[in-house]
């Protein structure tokens, strides 16, 4: 199959229409099961950059998933490209997990799906943010508005939910910042100013700095840092912690982590310390989301059905968290 496949270069084709019908159908999939249990195409609405090898993959989807997913939980994304830019060669463990970073409803930033009439206005739209770490990471940063991406889930554990009064910190690192994202985002748009959302964004540097504005939009404080000082505090997030935690609250304190184990470990263990409620959205290697692999083990554990979303109490009794891993 040349690559004459994707939709982008077939100019006949109404993309908005295309996208309505592929729409519907996930809609039939996923409301029989309230689960996509297989891969379905749907045709990449935008493709949004968001810093160096970093991009936002848009899709539209059923109100019912968009309304239903959880922050923590992830979808199995399928590229069915291969590094030619064709589907001619096989492509082996081309499908991998990304959790949900940003959500629209209405109508795409793209002005090709642009408009004021009922059906664009009842559109929702998920964006996997992706960032260019290997094979089938990075040619996702290469597609463009057009070509098919197969989703299916959601799969995992989410966030707890949270109640008005409770103070909300939020530590990130590197793409990590996805799942942070959304959470800070339910919460503001559940709770209004009930809730205080705090964070802390790490990076490596100012090339790889993203969802900033994002973040600025929701939360009540934020702070960022850079491994070599570019942008923000030189350092890692660990060091900004505990100045954070020393800050008074009258409620309870929850914080929630994402990002590489290394990074994680300290924060879980400086709020355990500090006797704060935490958990941590596990990144393992994951390919196969429904239990029969076990390559996704920490303790004794599965990631994609016990997490990725795990108490961090507990993930800090486990000898194999806390080293790097590849997700």
């Amino acid at each position: 199959m040349s690559l004459r496949a994707s939709p982008h270069n077939r100019p006949q084709l109404d993309m908005p229409r295309l996208s309505d019908a592929c729409t519907l159908r996930l809609a039939h999939s996923f409301e029989a099961r309230n689960l996509i249990s297989v891969p379905t195409p749907l045709p990449l609405v935008e493709v949004q950059h968001e810093a160096e090898g970093i991009v936002t993959l848009w899709v539209q989807v059923p109100h019912s998933l968009a309304s239903q997913y959880r922050p923590g939980q992830y979808f199995m994304c399928w590229n069915p490209y291969d590094s030619t830019g064709g589907m001619s060669r096989s492509h082996h463990h081309s499908e991998k997990p990304y959790s949900v970073g940003d959500v629209r409803i209405g109508h795409s930033h793209d002005n090709e799906w642009s408009g004021t009439d009922t059906v664009c206005q009842s559109r929702a739209f998920l964006g996997f943010t992706v960032k260019d770490l290997g094979r089938q990471s990075g040619e996702l940063t290469r597609m463009r508005a057009g070509d098919w991406l197969a989703i299916r889930g959601p799969f995992g554990t989410a966030f707890p939910d949270m109640n008005a009064g409770v103070r909300l910190i939020l530590v990130s690192g590197g793409i990590g910042s996805t799942p942070m994202h959304m959470v800070a985002r339910e919460a503001r748009h559940k709770l209004g100013d009930g809730i205080r959302i705090e964070a802390i964004m790490g990076f490596r540097n100012i090339a790889e700095s993203h969802y900033i504005p994002r973040m600025e939009s929701v939360c009540d404080y934020l702070r960022i840092t850079t491994d070599d000082g570019s942008l923000g505090t030189a350092g890692f997030p660990t060091g900004l912690l505990p100045e954070l935690l020393d800050n008074t609250h009258d409620g309870q304190t929850i914080l929630l982590t994402c990002g590489p184990e290394p990074m994680m470990a300290p924060v879980l263990q400086i709020a355990v310390d500090s006797k704060i409620e935490c958990y941590a959205a596990m990144e393992r290697y994951l390919p196969c989301s429904v239990a029969v692999c076990g390559l996704c083990m920490v303790g004794d554990r599965l990631t994609c059905i016990d997490g990725p979303v795990m108490e961090g109490d507990w993930l800090l009794q486990q000898d194999d968290f806390g080293s790097a891993h590849n997700p």
